[in-house]
């Protein structure tokens, strides 16, 4: 089942230059952290991505891990965690679909 996310403000600019770096490198991926595991989310879900107040996009699921740690190759920064969520397959989100921001992850509702 996807799960939606929120990005902070504070990560927007963070954000911008993963994707940018995603979108160069054919074959990449893109990591997420939670502090809890998603038990209804599965290999080939999507996790959606608000930022501006609307769902801005997507990515599949390929790999989730638990108690990992990951450096980020964009700004550096090493990330501990309870769950991993690896995903690839970027598309942007065409419905206009506003999200208040929240922490952690709901189920797709919409």
């Amino acid at each position: 089942m996807d799960i939606v996310v929120t990005i902070p403000k504070s990560e927007y600019a963070n954000d911008d230059l993963e994707t940018k770096e995603f979108l160069e490198n054919e074959g990449s991926l893109q990591f997420w952290v939670l502090g809890s595991y998603p038990r209804q989310l599965c290999f080939g879900d999507r996790v959606y991505f608000v930022k501006h107040g609307k769902v801005e996009s997507s990515m599949q699921v390929v790999d989730i891990r638990q108690d990992a740690e990951q450096k980020c190759d964009t700004t550096g920064r090493v990330w501990k965690g309870r769950t991993f969520i690896y995903m690839g397959d970027l598309q942007f989100y065409q419905e206009s679909v506003e999200v208040n921001g929240f922490r952690g992850f709901r189920y797709r509702w919409w």
